[in-house]
């Protein structure tokens, strides 16, 4: 399954989100993490769904918020199946 995180390298708040997924992914090396920089390509991003960043798709499901917890961001990847 492939994941894939929208963010900004300017924005903190994906800095940390992109550090807790990596954070939770990393005894998974056979899940790739896909980082998409949206300032590239902001049409492309909404075409996908993605309305605020940071976040990350999971098949068709989005998770985004102001602020994306450690919690939140696990109970999602739980959910769409990419944490046991």
């Amino acid at each position: 399954m492939n994941i894939i995180l929208y963010r900004t390298k300017l924005c903190p708040r994906c800095f940390l989100a992109k550090k807790i997924l990596l954070e939770l992914t990393s005894d998974r090396p056979e899940m790739p993490i896909e980082v998409r920089e949206i300032f590239f390509s902001p049409l492309q991003a909404c075409k996908e769904g993605i309305s605020m960043i940071p976040a990350i798709k999971v098949g068709d499901q989005v998770l985004s918020g102001i602020f994306l917890t450690r919690s939140t961001i696990s109970e999602f990847l739980r959910k769409n199946g990419c944490l046991p």
